[in-house]
């Protein structure tokens, strides 16, 4: 038998749970090609965060450790914010082929067969896909294998949107001026994994394939394989001991105000307003689950701000627990090794999150304030996208169900 060939793959992710998606991808790209004698070199480039100010670093600290302890990487690099916008200036002042060689420096590698990204529209995304344009590019989606195009992350607001297109106008019409100079090439997908590729009305323009969620479910369970490398067990330990015998909800927070679609302080309201219409049981724990791009701070807001309404209330703030996949801590704390339930805790989900948790573990979420709380607390421009979001999720929630009853 000859010698294997060697394929090189370049991984670009943003988060915990893009990690596992993408590790899953390419388990499932393995499976497809394992008559083919190959043997894969793997390159992770944890992409910039966008998390609150001092929490980049620890939060990039945490995807590299998670990445260690389940997969077997040639490099792993951090590119920040601050790294990638200096890029794009040496990108525009000296062009591509002068600093791509920078690049590969960086990244550890001159030239890679596959390259693994979210979503091509974002500017690091677009280097990468750039300085290493020979590659095959392969889509795996966001959160749990969910395909979103640019339009779904955009405010809802026709006269944003014509002030956009004014402005775009005006910059077009300057740039036509100046000497013609190409920066980046268009680059697109030529094939993508998901597990829910048509979700919230999007249709992907590339190749699709579906992957069954064992694959995924597979990835998380060598993940829990792994906890004692990540996280304090005598932590785990201590909270299964508090939890066990009570009623527990749990809430998944999201970055609204963060991301600047309502203030911090209408955030924390909503929440408190939301919770207090859940009918909430006697004795109820309340564990909080922060997006892994929320500050801490308003989560220790939060806590207080609820601390009359439970019996306790445990915020997952430490290092260990902020940044990781809530699915795995799920898996540890209400699931059997056969995935079989221990407690059936009501968990209030406001993203996509609730897809995952629906999706893998066939466990039912409440979604999304509703109309009257978003109406009343989230800017004026993002109203509109919102509740089309919150529809959107439980549409396709609904859609998930029916798949995983039939």
């Amino acid at each position: 038998m000859s010698d294997p060939k060697t394929i090189k793959r370049l991984i670009g992710c943003f988060g915990t749970i893009q990690l596992i998606t993408a590790l899953s991808v390419l388990k499932a790209r393995e499976k497809e090609q394992h008559e083919l004698n190959l043997k894969y070199e793997d390159y992770l480039i944890v992409t910039p965060l966008f998390a609150p100010q001092g929490q980049n670093e620890e939060f990039a600290a945490f995807i590299t450790k998670m990445a260690k302890s389940i997969h077997s990487w040639e490099n792993i690099v951090y590119l920040s914010l601050n790294q990638t916008k200096s890029i794009t200036e040496q990108i525009q002042r000296y062009g591509l082929l002068e600093v791509a060689p920078f690049f590969h420096e960086l990244v550890g590698i001159d030239e890679v067969d596959e390259i693994y990204l979210a979503r091509t529209w974002n500017l690091e995304n677009t280097i990468l896909m750039n300085v290493y344009k020979s590659a095959e590019k392969i889509c795996y989606g966001d959160g749990i294998g969910i395909y979103f195009s640019h339009a779904a992350f955009l405010p809802d607001n026709p006269k944003i949107d014509s002030l956009k297109s004014l402005y775009n106008h005006i910059k077009k019409q300057i740039k036509d001026l100046l000497p013609r100079k190409e920066v980046f090439q268009k680059q697109e997908f030529d094939i993508g994994y998901f597990s829910l590729p048509y979700a919230f009305g999007e249709v992907p323009p590339m190749e699709t394939v579906v992957l069954d969620r064992r694959i995924y479910l597979k990835t998380f369970q060598t993940l829990r394989k792994s906890l004692d490398k990540l996280v304090d067990f005598n932590y785990i330990k201590n909270l299964q001991a508090k939890i066990c015998t009570e009623s527990v909800s749990i809430i998944l927070t999201s970055n609204f105000s963060e991301a600047s679609r309502i203030p911090l302080e209408k955030e924390i309201i909503a929440y408190r307003e939301f919770l207090e219409s859940q009918k909430i049981l006697p004795n109820s724990v309340l564990l909080i689950k922060p997006h892994p791009r929320d500050s801490k701070q308003k989560i220790a807001q939060l806590k207080s701000v609820l601390s009359d309404l439970y019996v306790d209330i445990i915020p997952l703030v430490e290092d260990f627990l902020f940044y990781l996949p809530f699915e795995v801590l799920f898996m540890e704390l209400f699931l059997r090794s056969d995935l079989t339930k221990l407690q059936n805790p009501r968990i209030f989900t406001f993203s996509s999150a609730s897809l995952t948790l629906e999706f893998l573990f066939n466990v039912e979420c409440t979604i999304g304030f509703g109309s009257e709380i978003v109406n009343k607390y989230f800017y004026s421009e993002h109203i509109a996208g919102r509740l089309k979001h919150e529809l959107d999720l439980l549409s396709t929630v609904g859609k998930v169900r029916n798949l995983i009853a039939a």
